[in-house]
């Protein structure tokens, strides 16, 4: 996400990096007083959302090099949509709630089959509580969080969940609260009580050494994720499975990272923040 300096109001546009060179992808005009860009396909393809001066959320796809409005579900009312992520196929998936706060978070997908329109992700989830789509891997596999009806915060099962069928990943023993953030060739990067954890391709739960949470992760199990620090530090790490094999540096002093994606490459792409400047740049990082 890039915004324009000076006073406010500011317009926020998003970009696409790719081959070192920097996309304007414009705004949607009258809709942007904020701007959040979750992912982005092999082809370039970016999804987000933003709000405008009601708070009203509008879900966006990018074309071409311009930015275009998503529909959003109405089955609850007029809602608020959240892409979360998008497949090479080039479907869309997310998370809906009703503008008016009260209404429990559903998962959502835009299918690339039926272009304009949403529908409500159902078959072999829970219908009472509340589900989010959070990843969605390049079978067509979704990855879904399951909160009660009452917590829209603690999750408490995770779901593979694909033509109407889900299957439920295996929580930790003496693990009650549980979240995915992310999936790649059938193995899920999440998070089960205090500590990260990686569900193998076939269902088997990884515990990988000395991690707090694991958020992403790519087609050979690299995963990118906390590990335990002082209080108030954020110490970033990198796992092949179950085994550490990096600790994440900023190549200067004074700087904040985030990282958002570990590639299938091996490259790990996010941020990093100066306090010296206060200006966030988009950084890449190469292990080994």
């Amino acid at each position: 996400m890039a915004s324009s300096s000076g006073a406010y109001p500011r317009t926020h546009h998003a970009v696409r990096w790719a081959g070192g060179k920097v996309t304007d992808l414009g705004d949607l005009p009258g809709l942007t007083d904020s701007l959040t860009v979750a992912g982005v396909n092999r082809d370039g393809t970016v999804v987000g959302y933003t709000d405008d001066a009601q708070n009203h959320i509008h879900p966006f796809r990018s074309r071409g090099n311009t930015l275009e409005q998503l529909p959003v579900p109405t089955f609850s009312g007029r809602m608020n949509a959240f892409p979360t992520a998008i497949d090479d196929a080039g479907d869309i998936v997310g998370w809906a709630s009703s503008e008016q706060g009260g209404g429990p978070m559903a998962a959502v997908m835009w299918p690339a089959s039926a272009p304009g329109t949403v529908v409500k992700v159902t078959g072999g989830l829970p219908t009472a509580g509340q589900t989010e789509a959070v990843g969605i891997d390049q079978d067509g596999t979704v990855l879904v969080n399951s909160y009660p009806a009452d917590n829209p915060v603690d999750a408490n099962a995770v779901y593979l969940w694909r033509a109407k069928s889900a299957r439920r990943l295996t929580v930790p023993a003496g693990e009650s609260r549980v979240k995915g953030y992310a999936v790649a060739n059938g193995r899920v990067a999440g998070l089960a009580g205090a500590h990260g954890v990686l569900w193998d391709r076939d269902g088997t739960v990884v515990q990988p050494d000395k991690s707090g949470l694991m958020f992403t992760v790519n087609r050979t199990g690299q995963a990118v994720g906390y590990q335990p620090a002082p209080f108030g530090a954020q110490v970033l790490g990198v796992w092949q499975l179950g085994t550490k094999t990096a600790t994440l540096t900023a190549t200067l002093t004074g700087m904040d990272k985030t990282v958002n994606v570990s590639a299938d490459d091996g490259t790990l792409a996010g941020s990093t923040w100066s306090s010296t400047t206060h200006r966030t740049t988009p950084t890449t990082w190469r292990c080994g």
